[in-house]
């Protein structure tokens, strides 16, 4: 596993130079504002693989949004995969206890993750 200071200053770093090119190209595509919350969300619909639906429950859109964030831990190496359950969600496992962060080093990590996750997209017009 990473060493999650050495990450925390790594995403200090990147997501202050990167995170508003990023909105601007994911608003560029949507057509709409994305921050965070948003970004996770489009990660976990990904990841799932069953595409988009308007009238999704509020638990549902929870429950996508945990999916991404799960996803961009795992690139960053502090989540895994374990398995899918039988309602099609993906089961994930810690690789190591994070240690304890304050709101702004959480939202900067996820960022960080977000980021990477979306470099694969980026450079394809």
């Amino acid at each position: 596993m990473p060493d999650v200071e050495d990450l925390l200053a790594e995403a200090g770093r990147e997501v202050h130079s990167r995170w508003s090119d990023l909105e601007i190209w994911l608003g560029s595509r949507f057509g709409r504002e994305v921050g965070l919350e948003s970004a996770l969300f489009l990660i976990g619909i990904q990841s799932r693989g069953s595409g988009y639906e308007p009238q999704l429950e509020k638990e549902a859109k929870r429950d996508l949004i945990m999916e991404g964030t799960c996803v961009v831990l795992e690139m960053l190496g502090c989540y895994e995969r374990t398995g899918d359950s039988s309602s099609g969600a993906v089961n994930w496992s810690r690789r190591s206890e994070l240690p304890p962060m304050d709101v702004a080093q959480q939202e900067s990590l996820l960022k960080l993750g977000v980021l990477r996750y979306f470099e694969q997209f980026m450079d394809t017009p």
